[in-house]
């Protein structure tokens, strides 16, 4: 930032960039290079290049450049100037900050003496006004305000002197910045010209990196150009090696199938090793895992042991406190002490072990050293001349120092029991402490109280009520005057010096000032003493005593004392009684008569008279007036108290032996007028009584957990204290009381053993329920208290009652057992509750016996019958004289138990060593019954050493445990039965230990067909353990075995099994006898296979091994059948599993494995979902219906409210009930959710959405697992009959082992409830639909996604891509379902492929680890639609209608299929191809009849002449629709016709016809003539025929009929030909009846034939003649010709006759007959 803004200053942006892009070293000096050094260059070519770029010059005018130095100069100066212009900145900043604060404080200083001048005034009208509460108000204000405003004139000075000096700092910068104007004008021309130095510079660069580059390119170019032709050569040498090696391969290819071949061979055999290896360990692993399983149940068998012995103990544990309890003693302290005990036995023999370990070691040492020493005799024998003098120099072994047993001997106190808080004290701080105290007590007092005399004065208040009446009547003082005494009243205090002013009518206000002004009158009283030149300071009068002090009051009586004031000031002064402290006015009397004037030295006296009533310490004091100021006397009235103290606190006991009693006593003194009632025991090692029930540490107690059990004294006052806040507690207070009396007057053990005094008189806090509990005393006896080992134990007065004044000796007496320092701290507590506690210690030093044994007790732990183990003895005398050792062992062990030597001498100050020799017969029982326990083993043998002169021998105990050596088998013998020689047999022994101590043991000697596992049969057994072990049974060949398995300790003692079994060669075999699947996800599919060999082909048993049982029959040879059985439940399918396989054949076997879940797993997930489901939704209403009833009341109550107060007596009875019926408090009645009923098991189904949820949600969950399966394989000779019904032999059955581990899928679907069926359900042949199904990663892995290629063939059709899938996402797949009837023949039975083709296939998505399978079904429906309509060879007739009018005909269509069909119905006349079509050959020219195109006569009108409603739409399943077609002519023709086809969904043509109808100018027609003219309108206009005007009609119609009688042999058959008249429905009004004006015309037309006998006579006949024919009919008119008699078959005859047709007009038709003879 700062280089970007120093460019655009002086440079400008090129300058900016070129301070960019410049070098700066370490120092910031610009690095100029102009790369013309060879560091810098490119190395781009060398110097066989051929171009040679030539640089251009350039010529530059010559310009003094800047040098590094001129540069670095420069950078400096433009640093200093910047540096000066900061410092410009900032003190011109500060000076403005300055002046800102001098302002804002001349500001501060106007408004307060403005605010001064106010109060002023204010404080004038105050006084004027006579207003004193304001005027002390004001004038406190402007005291303040003035205080202010001096305060702020100081701070303008600061302010002030600091603005002069940031100016002057200022200005001091300004000019030093000045001088360097001339130099930053001439340094901003320099950076100008530095700035285009740069520039050019660095287009200089430029040119020369471009021309390096060029050449750079060139070079490059040649290279690649040499690499090219380096290619060419590597690629034909290349091409030269391989045809060298193709030759060299066709030359060693024999060698090496050779040597490929015994390379498998040898790979085969590797296999087989690795796999009898693998199988070995699987084995092994196997076995690891069932003896890790039994060692568990070993251990929960070892650690329910552990806990009922546990529970024993704890049971044995109960009995002994009970018993203790019983006895009277303290259960928690004795057992306590006995675990301390044993404790302290555990640390002395390990400390005994380790001072063992150290001496062998200090010994190695020696001895090395008197080697050592040996070797420089032997090479320097001068040195040592005088052996004697040497041997004097040898130092002795060093004393041991006595072992330091307990943890109290190091000095600490009862206060050391505090482990929880961590506080320790000595006895020092104890002192410390108490003087602290008594410090304070006496400063509370008095701090002259220690000057008074223990005599009591005349006047003292020590003298009861009688003694001060004696002392007042015994008067012996005369007055120095006559009469000076006589008739004198006491002077009285004037009631208006004691009481307070009284104003009548005058406020608490007033009353105040009117206080503080008499205050301040009196203050002007006192006056200065200034007597030769000195001021006196000080109290003015002596009083003596100094403090007055009644000390020891009791309430109720009264005491007196007289105080002697003197004047000590220096001249006559005059005192005055002012009052007393407000406290003590209602138990002192002042009787003080006034002086007058006394001159200095005079005294006066004064009489107080204290009354108690209450005992209470009271403090005050007695105020005085004099001349020169008031002064007072203290005044202190104290209760009786207790002064304890002892005369020493430490008690020296010396030096002493063990077994001696020594006594030492000390006095306790009380001082005090109370008495109280005292308790001295031991604190060291004993327990304190407490309520906690916790355990703490021997010695120490924990005193913020624990409280004192006080003695009765204590307790009672205790009591009383508490009686106040616990009043229910005093009846039990008062128990513990009676209770502590009974015990304090019990033994000497009980004094010793009450209750312990709070420490420093500590008091539990208040609010918490302090209850003491009654625990008995500690007893003192020498086995049962861990306190009365150290020896230290109180005398006979323990526990007594001090009187005041008084004292008593209390004694310690002290036993000594065991040796070393012993530190102990006994404690006095009192019943006084304030008195504290008082500690002694005693300090003493005990030594041992000379001759000591090192370990008193000698472990030999855990020995075994029948074996030798030894020991050493160490003997050690701390006496200075040797002394005679005598070994002594019981007679009971002496057959077991040996101590060497049995006499010996031990020298003074040394060691002796004695051999110890253990050998534990099997009668050790019999013989030493009482010191050995069968039941447990453990032998605890006294031993004795006898030493001469010294009547206590020194004991020892030696200490072992015994066990036996045996092992035990479970079983004697094995029968491993019948096994294969390619499988083993395993069995389960159960070997048991049961020795204490763990024994090593190991199966040698095993034959080569038998196995121990684990650990190949070697391992150690635990005490008392029993494990189990695999015995496998692998035979190699078909024989009987009988063999025995040996197992042998590691003391060489051997334990057997007798072992049997049989191998057997089973007839077929096995090409794997472990199947290992790899890791497969559920609903996945792994496959393996496997072949079943049988090579049996010969019976000749010398050659090669034969299939037998053992030593049986040899199994015939011929086909051998198998049936492979597989584990119900198993996920496995092998194919085929059963079957026949002939002699030296094999046959392959199929495995398949699919994982599922269990379908029971599944249900019970689809309940528990169900469940939460149905939950959560009884939660939902039950919330809604609570939300609608708070609703619901809310608008009750808010209608209530708004209701008016009138509508209650407008309703009458109605509106009364009504207001009875509003609720006061609204209650809701919704209790809570509804109860559900879960779903059961049975109605979860595979086809429920339930089960594919539950399905889906296990999968997510799944964690993996691992399941192995034995499908067992049944051999029998002979052909295979039905599955099931082999005759195999148990004997000869193969066994295959499948691993399956079983792992989480990668995919899962998601979509319609996690179902992998997408069915696509109906669809119509050639529709295509699409449906999606979407799929999730629920790894935690991104996965590659690739899929199966569905049938090309086949209507399946995958329409996106698959794509990198990350965890936990989704991705959707489009599928599309396309059916057509290719592939129907092959899928569904003949008769409904033409309706029904179904489809399904399988779509795989691959993951790399899973495969997702996707079931795609569908079904193919063939959409049949029936029409229902009038059909005349294959034609719909709308028959005939009158010109421009129009005929409507219906039809229906029926869906006769299983599914929706779209259709749509499209006229031929309106198609694309119709003018194509229309081009071809009218009928009528070509020879063929067939037409292609169905359009016929269409309207001229442009209009269509049909039409179809509805056109298009869709018919449900099953349904009908009915369609209407209209028939509209324009003109009259009769051949209007179009072709109508029925399309279903867009595509497929289901239905075709034609549609027909004629226009009649007419109602009445004539119909099926032949035809006269062709089918197809011409286009030109058609004449009218020319009418008669004459006759005024028209002329006749022709009409052809032709008929033709078939002539036979001997007759001829009448031919016959029908002639329709029809008359059509007309829509004209003038022709409907009156009744029907909606229905069409229903006029009726007449027909005749006229001149018919001429036709007669040919043979003709015509039935009817005449008719009528009803509108919208068709009538057929019949004519018949029989050839008459004679007839010629060659001739044809002729007829004519007239048809009159009557209708809206008479018409005349004539109609020609024409008859011919044709042959059959």
């Amino acid at each position: 930032m700062e280089d970007q803004t120093y460019g655009e200053m002086y440079g400008g942006e090129e300058y900016t960039g070129v301070m960019a892009g410049d070098d700066f070293d370490d120092n910031g000096i610009i690095d100029c290079d102009d790369g013309d050094d060879d560091d810098g260059m490119l190395d781009l070519g060398s110097e066989e290049e051929e171009s040679v770029i030539v640089e251009p010059t350039v010529s530059v005018p010559e310009v003094e450049t800047i040098s590094k130095q001129e540069q670095l100069r420069m950078i400096h100066l433009r640093s200093h100037l910047n540096q000066l212009t900061e410092t410009v900145k900032h003190h011109r900043y500060l000076t403005e900050k300055t002046r800102e604060e001098q302002k804002q404080c001349r500001n501060k200083i106007e408004t307060l003496e403005t605010e001064r001048d106010q109060v002023f005034k204010e404080i004038q009208g105050a006084e004027s006004d006579n207003n004193t509460s304001a005027l002390y108000r004001l004038r406190s204000q402007h005291e303040r305000i003035c205080t202010e405003i001096e305060n702020e004139q100081k701070l303008e000075t600061l302010i002030s002197e600091r603005l002069e000096k940031e100016e002057y700092e200022l200005a001091k910068v300004d000019v030093e910045r000045g001088k360097f104007l001339l130099q930053e004008d001439e340094l901003i021309k320099r950076e100008q010209q530095l700035a285009t130095e740069k520039t050019d510079m660095a287009l200089a660069r430029l040119r020369k990196e471009e021309m390096k580059a060029r050449k750079g390119e060139e070079i490059l170019r040649k290279r690649e150009k040499n690499y090219i032709e380096a290619l060419k050569a590597q690629q034909k040498q290349q091409q030269m090696h391989l045809e060298n090696a193709q030759k060299s391969h066709e030359k060693h290819s024999k060698y090496l199938k050779q040597t490929v071949e015994k390379h498998k061979v040898r790979q085969e055999e590797e296999n087989v090793r690795y796999k009898e290896n693998m199988q070995k360990k699987m084995d092994m692993l196997l076995k690891l895992k069932g003896d890790i399983t039994a060692n568990r149940e070993n251990l929960k068998a070892l650690h329910a042991r552990d806990k009922a012995l546990e529970k024993e103990e704890k049971q044995k544990e109960d009995l002994e406190r009970r018993r203790i309890l019983s006895e009277g003693g303290n259960p928690d302290e004795v057992l306590l002490i006995r675990k301390r005990l044993q404790e302290v036995d555990r640390a002395k023999t390990d400390f005994h072990l380790d001072q063992k370990s150290k001496q062998a070691a200090i010994m190695d040492k020696i001895l090395l050293e008197e080697e050592r020493m040996k070797k420089r005799k032997k090479q320097l024998p001068n040195l040592w001349v005088d052996p004697q003098k040497e041997k004097a120099k040898i130092v002795g072994p060093m004393k041991k120092k006595p072992l330091r047993v307990f943890k109290e001997m190091d000095g600490t106190s009862l206060f050391d029991e505090d482990e929880a808080a961590g506080v320790r004290f000595d006895m020092a701080e104890l002192e410390k402490m108490a003087e602290d105290a008594a410090d304070r007590e006496v400063d509370a007092v008095t701090k002259d109280s220690e000057l008074e005399k223990p005599t009591p004065l005349p006047d003292s208040s020590d003298s009861s009520d009688a003694e001060s009446d004696d002392e007042l009547k015994v008067d012996l003082a005369e007055p120095e005057f006559e009469g000076l005494w006589d008739h004198h009243k006491p002077y009285k205090v004037p009631k208006d010096t004691e009481s307070t002013l009284k104003l009548p009518g005058a406020t608490k206000m007033d009353k105040e000032i009117m206080t503080k002004v008499l205050d301040k009158h009196r203050s002007g009283i006192i006056l200065k003493q200034v007597a030769a030149g000195r001021e006196f300071q000080g109290c003015p009068f002596y009083s003596k005593p100094d403090v007055i002090h009644f000390k020891d009051f009791v309430v109720g009586h009264t005491y007196k004392k007289k105080v002697t004031l003197t004047n000590v000031s220096y001249t006559v002064n005059y005192c005055r009684y002012i009052n007393i402290t407000e406290r003590l006015k209602d138990f002192i009397e002042i009787v003080f008569d006034p002086p007058g004037q006394m001159s200095a030295g005079l005294t006066c006296e004064m009489l107080v008279t204290f009354k108690p009533m209450i005992n209470e310490d009271l403090v005050g004091e007695v105020n005085f007036l004099s001349q020169t100021g008031p002064f007072s006397i203290p005044l202190h009235c104290t209760t009786k108290k207790c002064d304890l103290s002892v005369d020493t606190s430490v008690i020296e006991f010396g030096t002493t032996v063990i077994g001696e009693t020594l006594r030492r006593t000390f006095t306790l003194t009380n001082k005090g007028a109370l008495g109280t009632k005292y308790e001295f025991f031991k604190v060291t090692g004993s327990k304190q009584r407490s309520e906690s029930a916790a355990e703490t540490s021997l010695g120490r107690l924990t005193t913020a957990d624990t409280i004192q059990a006080n003695s009765p004294d204590s307790a009672s006052v205790m009591v009383k204290k508490e009686t106040k806040e616990q009043p229910p507690a005093k009846k039990a207070l008062d128990e513990i009381d009676k209770a502590s009396q009974d015990v304090g007057g019990g033994s000497e053990e009980g004094h010793q053993g009450e209750g312990l005094s709070a420490v420093d008189g500590e008091q539990p806090p208040e609010g918490e329920e302090n209850v003491i509990t009654e625990s008995p005393g500690l007893e003192v006896s020498d086995h049962e208290d861990y306190g009365s080992l150290d020896g230290m134990k109180v005398g006979v007065m323990a526990v007594g009652e001090l009187e005041p004044f008084s004292s008593v000796k209390l004694e310690i007496i002290w036993q000594p057992t065991i040796p070393g320092k012993v530190d102990t701290e006994f404690l006095i507590s009192f019943s006084d509750p304030l008195s504290e506690s008082i500690s002694v210690q005693a300090l003493a030093n005990a030594i041992d016996v000379p001759v000591w044994v090192e370990r008193q007790t000698i472990d030999l732990r855990i020995c075994m019958y029948d074996r030798l183990y030894q020991d050493t003895v160490i003997v050690n005398n701390r006496a200075t004289t040797a002394l005679r050792l005598k070994f002594e062992v019981c007679k009971e062990l002496r057959n077991h138990l040996e101590l060497l030597p049995k006499t010996g001498y031990i020298q003074a100050q040394s060691q002796f060593s004695a051999q110890l020799k253990f050998l534990p017969r099997q009668s050790l029982f019999e013989e030493a019954g009482k010191f050995f326990d069968k039941e447990t083993g453990v032998l605890e043998a006294p031993m004795t050493i006898r030493v001469a002169d010294q009547t206590a021998p020194v004991p020892f105990t030696v200490q072992a445990v015994v066990t036996t050596s045996d092992m035990e088998f479970d079983t004697t013998s094995i029968d491993f039965g019948c096994c294969t020689i390619y499988e083993s047999v395993k069995t389960t022994i159960k070997l048991t230990n049961k020795s204490i101590l763990p024994q090593e043991y190991g199966f040698v000697g095993l034959p080569d067909y038998l196995e121990v596992q684990p650990d190949d049969g070697f391992g150690t057994l635990l005490p008392l353990e029993t494990i189990d072990l695999e015995v496998i049974f692998s035979p190699k060949k078909a024989r009987d075995y009988k063999f025995e398995l040996n197992c042998k300790s590691l003391i060489n003692r051997e334990f057997k099994i007798q072992c049997k079994g049989v191998g057997v060669h089973p007839p077929l075999e096995l090409s794997h006898q472990v199947i290992h699947f790899a890791a497969t996800a559920l609903y996945d599919v792994s496959t393996t296979s496997l072949h079943v060999v049988n090579s049996h082909t010969s019976t000749n048993e010398f050659t090669h091994p034969v299939p037998r049982i053992g030593k049986g029959d040899i199994a015939p040879v011929g086909p051998t059948s198998f049936e492979f059985v597989v584990p119900e439940g198993a996920p496995l399918t092998i194919s085929p599993s059963v079957g026949t396989i002939e002699p030296g054949k094999k046959s392959r076997i199929q495995i398949r494995f699919t994982p599922t879940l269990p379908e029971n797993s599944i249900k019970k997930e689809a309940v528990r979902m169900g469940t939460k489901m149905l939950e959560l939704k009884a939660e939902r209403e039950y919330q809604e219906k609570l939300r609608k009833e708070k609703e619901e009341q809310e608008q009750a109550q808010t209608s209530s409210k708004n209701a008016k107060p009138g509508a209650k007596d407008k309703g009458g009875a109605k509106g009364a009930a009504k207001g009875k019926s509003s609720p006061v408090a609204p209650t809701l009645t919704v209790e809570g959710p509804r109860p559900i009923t879960p779903p059961t098991l049975e109605s979860i189904t595979k086809a429920t959405p339930a089960y594919t949820a539950a399905q889906g949600s296990l999968l997510r969950q799944f964690k993996g697992s691992f399941r192995s399966y034995t499908i067992p394989c049944y051999v029998a000779s002979g052909e295979c009959s039905n599955p099931g019904e082999l005759p195999y032999s148990i004997h000869n059955t193969l066994y295959l082992e499948v691993h399956c581990p079983i792992v989480k899928p990668t995919l899962v679907v998601i979509s319609d409830n996690g179902n992998t069926c997408l069915d696509f359900g109906e669809v119509s042949l050639g529709q295509n639909i699409t449906k999606t199904i979407t799929i999730q990663n629920i790894s935690n892995k991104h996965v590659e996604l690739r899929s199966s290629i569905p049938d090309t063939s086949g209507p399946f059709l995958m329409l996106n891509a698959l794509r990198l899938l990350p965890p936990e996402g989704t991705h959707t797949l489009l599928m599309s379902f396309t059916p057509t009837a290719g592939r129907v023949d092959e899928e569904i039975p003949e008769e409904e492929r033409t309706t029904t083709p179904k489809f399904q296939e399988v779509f795989k998505i691959y993951t790399g680890i899973s495969v997702l399978h996707v079931t795609l079904a569908g079904k193919g429906v063939n959409p049949v639609v029936d029409l229902s309509m009038p059909m005349e060879n294959g034609v719909f007739n709308m028959g005939a209608v009158l010109v421009s009018e129009y005929v409507e005909k219906t039809f229906k269509m029926q869906n006769s299929s299983s599914l929706s069909i779209d259709y749509c119905m499209k006229l031929e006349s309106l198609s694309l191809l119709r003018h194509t079509k229309g081009q071809e050959l009218p009928e009528f020219v070509k020879r063929d009849k067939k037409a292609k195109s169905q359009v016929g006569t269409q309207n001229n009108s442009g209009q269509n002449v049909f039409d179809l409603v509805p056109s298009e739409g869709t018919i449900p399943p099953g349904g009908t629709t009915e369609v209407t077609v209209t028939f509209a002519p324009d003109h009259a023709s009769d051949y209007y016709s179009d072709g109508i086809k029925i399309e279903l969904f867009g595509k497929e043509e289901s239905h075709s016809f034609k549609i027909a109808g004629m226009a009649k100018p007419r109602i009445m027609y004539v119909d099926s003539g032949d035809s006269r003219f062709p089918n197809v309108e011409s286009l030109a206009d058609v004449l009218s025929d020319g009418t008669d005007e004459e006759e005024g009609r028209q002329a006749m119609e022709p009409v052809m009929l032709t008929l033709e009688s078939v002539a036979k042999e001997d007759e001829y058959v009448p031919a016959s030909r029908e002639l329709h008249i029809g008359c059509v429905r007309t829509m004209a009004v003038s022709q409907k009846k009156e009744g029907r004006k909606d229905a069409r015309g229903s006029k009726n037309g007449e027909f005749q034939f006229d001149n018919i006998q001429p036709i007669i006579a040919k043979g003709f006949s015509i039935d009817p003649q005449k008719g009528m024919v009803e509108a919208g009919v068709l009538k057929p008119v019949t004519f018949t010709w029989t050839p008459p008699p004679g007839h010629d078959p060659n001739q044809i005859v002729d007829g004519t006759v007239t048809l009159t047709l009557k209708g809206d007009i008479t018409e005349q038709f004539k109609v020609m007959l024409r008859a011919m003879v044709v042959s059959e």
